[in-house]
């Protein structure tokens, strides 16, 4: 498969019609037929519905479009890193993260980062933990922030000072509210909205203890913006890391931490033996030593 074509591929999916999409290229409609037919013979199969107006990606096609987005990808951090000059530090920095609190330290040090080096680009991922390490693992990020994640000794890492803080989002006139801390059993029968990472790790299980089996799940989710929109529907209380979410007066949702507390370590992750270019390994010596941060 060219590079090229692959480009093409995803113009015509972004644009919805091949003739806006040859626009776009600066290539002629027929070139640009010819092109997408002759990545469909090499495949074996058909990348696009062919309507009268529009064209849309098959079931394949989406599959592609999917896997071409990361090629496309991986091919531009490559030419940069290949093309910036050794005079003056230059180049992009990927980094794929979760919903953190730990992301403040991340900007932070982007910020001082960028004031010494201000040629150095930064591109944020954000996912849930599967998302996250299935970009590590196929280098299309040069490191992660990963928090609780029970295999983190499988990489080099940095465990940051700050630790995520569980806690119970409600919406504004829950009973709950009348407590300053929520414990295990205030929950029993209350529908919840669970967090998919933290059930995998383990975490609220431990927490609930005794009481794992009585709860009520009433949703989980991976992204906590939207289990916030759950909440204020009152579908549930979610489970969720402080600060992530605006509560208090006009928000109509509220926060209470849980009692006895629950902490998740945040770690900056990268894969061992990970060839990583020059504004990559500066910028993880920078999470590893505070004195570089202004």
């Amino acid at each position: 498969m060219d590079i090229r074509v692959l480009r093409y591929y995803l113009a015509i999916c972004r644009e919805g019609t091949m003739s806006r999409a040859a626009q776009v290229l600066h290539v002629t409609q027929p070139t640009l037929s010819r092109q997408i037919a002759d990545l469909e013979r090499e495949l074996g199969c058909e990348l696009l519905v062919r309507g009268s107006r529009s064209v849309t990606p098959t079931e394949k096609g989406l599959y592609l479009r999917r896997r071409a987005e990361e090629i496309v990808a991986l091919a531009d951090q490559t030419t940069s890193e290949l093309s910036r000059g050794d005079e003056v530090l230059e180049g992009d920095v990927y980094i794929g993260a979760g919903e953190s609190e730990g992301m403040q330290h991340i900007a932070a040090t982007i910020r001082s980062f960028r004031s010494r080096y201000p040629h150095v680009r930064f591109h944020l991922r954000s996912g849930n933990s599967i998302d996250v390490m299935e970009w590590l693992e196929r280098g299309l990020v040069d490191c992660a922030v990963l928090i609780a994640f029970p295999g983190i000794n499988r990489f080099e890492h940095v465990r940051l000072s700050a630790r995520d803080t569980w806690g119970v989002l409600m919406p504004a006139r829950h009973p709950l509210t009348q407590k300053e801390a929520i414990e295990p059993a205030d929950l029993e029968g209350v529908p919840l909205i669970l967090s998919e990472q933290a059930l995998e790790t383990g975490e609220l299980s431990q927490w609930f203890g005794a009481l794992k089996d009585c709860i009520s799940t009433a949703a989980t989710y991976n992204l906590v913006f939207n289990a916030a929109q759950l909440v204020r529907e009152n579908v549930g209380c979610a489970l969720v890391l402080e600060k992530l979410v605006a509560t208090g007066e006009g928000t109509g949702l509220e926060f209470r931490p849980m009692h006895p507390p629950v902490l998740s370590p945040i770690d900056v992750a990268w894969r061992r033996a990970q060839t990583l270019s020059a504004a990559a390994k500066l910028f993880l010596e920078a999470i590893r030593t505070p004195l570089i941060r202004s």
